[in-house]
């Protein structure tokens, strides 16, 4: 651990985009895009939300997308590198502001980034079909907000420079992002350059032969919620006993999976399975963040840099 530690110090030394050097700034709240759906956010770890949300999907109303621009005060450059960045929370909860989405897109803006942390279209029906389609919608969503981005001349994002991350249910949208065929409805789409792959999953292998995006991931194999390698989330049991999971979800390729098939493919991809027998590794149960919080996020400004050079 200590010489690897050494080596992230010298490569953070040398490497651009990797050491803070500016004030951050951040608008807050602004609005990238209308959609129908049920809820945008919902608050993670608070007793009775999803409760308290179950009569909401009676029916979906017109929506409001928004997002947190991250922004590095004072900076001149005329182009700058974007970070998209989605919460967890399995389509159903999470939201733009949580701690740790918020604290890397912070850090990401004081490197000369525009970080940026979307809500997305949230809740499903409890079955297959709809669980498949909340995934879409909030896919959509996040291109739609790639779309908005790239939009604001005022910004001075890089097209060409361009990352994406989340954790668990967002590290499946920033795959989803980058491994789509390159031509969408309306034309070629952005070139994702490197994905931090949190404790996320994709549903087939083959979708990683559509882009040469490099791919950061970490993940406990010990992960109670998504799977390690092939598998179902939300695992309820060691013993053999079949998941609830498996009545509405179509079994899922964890970090560990897509990891050996990017190195197949010749993919640039670093993988870190962590020690901890949990799902979310960068906030502690007292909310905090955690020593991993840290080591995500200076390896994904390493890794990134790398993707620049």
């Amino acid at each position: 651990m200590l010489s690897l530690m050494c080596a992230l110090v010298s490569l953070l030394a040398v490497l651009p985009y990797t050491t803070p050097e500016y004030e951050v700034e951040v608008e807050r709240d602004v609005v990238y895009a209308q959609a129908e759906g049920y809820w945008t956010h919902a608050p993670v770890g608070e007793k009775g939300t999803v409760r308290r949300l179950l009569p909401e999907l009676r029916r979906t109303r017109t929506l409001d997308l928004d997002l947190d621009i991250y922004l590095p005060a004072a900076d001149s450059s005329a182009s700058r590198p974007l970070l998209l960045m989605m919460h967890g929370g399995s389509f159903f909860i999470g939201h733009k502001e949580e701690k740790g989405q918020a604290g890397w897109c912070e850090y990401f803006a004081s490197l000369g980034y525009v970080a940026v942390s979307i809500n997305y279209r949230l809740g499903f029906q409890p079955t297959k079909k709809d669980f498949a389609a909340a995934e879409k919608r909030a896919l959509a969503d996040a291109d739609a907000a790639l779309d908005y981005l790239l939009s604001r001349g005022d910004l001075r994002i890089d097209p060409e420079r361009i990352f994406a991350a989340g954790t668990s249910a967002g590290a499946m949208l920033a795959l989803g992002l980058a491994f789509r065929p390159e031509a969408g409805p309306a034309g070629p789409r952005p070139h994702i350059r490197a994905v931090g792959n949190f404790w996320g999953s994709v549903h087939d292998l083959q979708v990683l032969e559509s882009s040469d995006t490099a791919i950061l991931s970490f993940q406990s194999p010990d992960d109670p919620v998504m799977p390690y390698g092939r598998g179902y989330p939300f695992r309820t049991s060691k013993k053999g006993l079949q998941p609830p999971s498996q009545w509405f979800s179509e079994e899922m390729y964890g970090t560990c999976a897509v990891h050996e098939r990017a190195l197949e493919l010749g993919l640039r991809a670093e993988h870190h399975a962590c020690a901890e027998p949990r799902h979310r590794l960068h906030i502690g149960d007292d909310g905090e963040y955690t020593e991993r919080f840290y080591e995500i996020r200076d390896r994904m400004a390493v890794f990134f840099a790398e993707s620049l050079q």
